[in-house]
C-alpha cells in the first residue's frame, strides 16, 4: 500500500538525525523513501539506524529515481535556494530548514518557482509549535492575561562558530541569521504582527572574532509593542539556551528553553515573604507570573524540537493531501529574511531601519 506521503530528504547532518527523521517517525502514513548525502559514511550509518532503503550521493538522481511527494532540505543554509528550486521544478513540495534562504532576493526566487509550479514551501521555524510557546500563546489569544506589550529574549553561553561544523565556522554574518531567525519568529507569534522597525547593534570586543556572537536588538511593532533582544555568545555565566518574557496586561509569563532544574527560596516584594519554587524538565517550561507569585503553565519533559517539528511537517502534509499550495508561510519567512537584514543593516549604519511605518 502506499504511504499517504513519500518523502526524501537532502542532507544528513545534525539537524536531520537530531529533527527531521525523528519527526518523521512520529507521522502515520509516512515513509522515508530516500536520503542524500556526499559523505559515504554518514549516508551508510544515518541510512541504517533510520532504515532508508534508498540512499544517494547527489540529489538529482534521487529526484529522477524516486520522485518524492515532499523533500525535506536539511543541509547547510548556503544551499537551500538551490536544492529547494531543484526539488521544485521536479515536482515536489519543500520543508526547507531554517534559515529559509541568504536573502530576501533568493527567497523571491524560490516563491515564484512555488507559485508557477503549484507547489507548497514551508520552513521549519519550529519553536512556535512546542509545548511550552504554544499554549502560552493560546491562553494569551484566549484573553487569559491580558495584551501582550514588550517582550524580552535572551541567550547566554560561550560559543564560537568555529567551535562548531565547517559551514558555521564560515559565517560572519551568523548569531542572528542562524539563530535569530527562532527569536524573531516567535516575537511575531506572540504579537501576531510583523514588525516596523529594528535597531541592532553587533559588536566585536573581542580581536580575531569577525561573527556576530554579541547581538542586542530592539523590535518595534504596531501598536506601541515593543520586543528587546539579547544574544550572547562570549558569556562564561551559567548558560541560557533561549529565555523568553512575555509581559501581558494582567501577568507575565517567562518561558525558559533549553532545560530546566531550579530549586529555590527567594523573596516576594509583594507578598513580603520567601516563596519557594522548584522546576524540573528537560525540554523547558512556561510559568506564569502575578501577585508575587509563579505557577507552572506548561512543562517540555524531554526535547520538544522533534515533536514541534513533527507538527509543523504534519501541517504540510495535509495542505499537500488538500491540494492547497499555499505560499503564505514562504512569504511569512521571506519577511523574517527581511527583518534579519535590516537587523544587520541597522548594525552596519547606527540607524533604526523601517520594515512599515506606523499606521501602513
Amino acid at each position: 500500500m502506499r504511504p499517504v506521503s513519500r518523502i526524501a530528504i537532502f542532507g544528513l547532518g545534525w539537524a536531520a538525525e537530531r529533527l527531521h527523521l525523528p519527526a518523521c517517525r512520529l507521522l502515520p502514513g509516512v515513509e522515508v523513501v530516500a536520503a542524500c548525502d556526499p559523505d559515504g559514511g554518514r549516508r551508510a550509518s544515518v541510512g541504517r539506524r533510520f532504515g532508508i532503503r534508498a540512499l544517494y550521493d547527489d540529489p538529482q538522481t534521487l529526484l529522477e529515481k524516486e520522485g518524492p511527494d515532499i523533500v525535506i532540505v536539511a543541509t547547510p543554509p548556503d544551499s537551500h535556494r538551490d536544492l529547494t528550486l531543484l526539488a521544485l521544478e521536479r515536482g515536489s513540495h519543500v520543508f526547507c530548514e531554517k534559515p529559509f534562504v541568504r536573502s530576501v532576493a533568493e527567497a523571491d526566487e524560490v516563491i515564484a518557482t512555488a507559485e508557477r509550479r503549484r507547489r507548497t514551501v514551508v520552513v521549519n521555524n519550529e519553536y512556535r509549535f512546542m509545548l511550552i510557546y504554544r499554549v502560552a500563546r493560546e491562553r494569551i489569544a484566549a484573553g487569559a492575561f491580558g495584551q501582550p506589550f514588550f517582550i524580552q529574549c535572551w541567550q547566554q553561553m560561550f560559543y564560537l562558530p568555529a567551535g562548531g561544523p565547517e559551514w558555521r565556522a564560515r559565517l560572519v554574518e551568523s548569531t542572528l541569521f542562524e539563530f535569530g531567525t527562532h527569536v524573531l519568529d516567535l516575537m511575531c507569534y506572540f504579537f501576531d504582527a510583523l514588525p516596523l522597525s529594528i535597531t541592532a547593534h553587533t559588536p566585536r570586543p573581542f580581536p580575531g572574532t569577525e561573527a556576530d556572537v554579541l547581538v542586542q536588538a530592539t523590535v518595534r511593532f504596531p501598536g506601541d509593542r515593543l520586543a528587546a533582544l539579547s544574544l550572547n555568545r562570549l558569556s562564561h555565566a551559567l548558560q541560557r539556551y533561549l529565555e523568553m518574557r512575555v509581559d501581558c496586561e494582567r501577568a507575565s509569563l517567562r518561558i525558559s528553553f533549553g532545560g530546566v532544574a531550579r530549586a529555590c527560596l527567594e523573596w516576594s516584594g509583594t507578598l513580603s515573604r520567601p516563596i519557594a519554587r522548584f522546576s524540573l524538565a528537560q525540554g523547558g517550561e512556561a510559568r506564569v507570573e502575578s501577585g508575587g507569585r509563579s505557577r507552572l503553565l506548561a512543562a517540555e519533559r524531554r526535547e520538544g524540537r522533534p515533536a514541534a517539528t513533527a507538527l509543523n511537517l504534519q501541517s504540510l502534509i495535509e495542505d499537500v493531501k488538500d491540494g492547497a499550495a499555499s505560499l503564505e508561510r514562504a512569504r511569512y519567512a521571506r519577511e523574517l529574511i527581511r527583518l534579519v537584514a535590516a537587523g544587520y543593516e541597522s548594525a552596519r549604519t547606527g540607524e533604526t531601519v523601517w520594515l512599515q511605518r506606523p499606521g501602513r
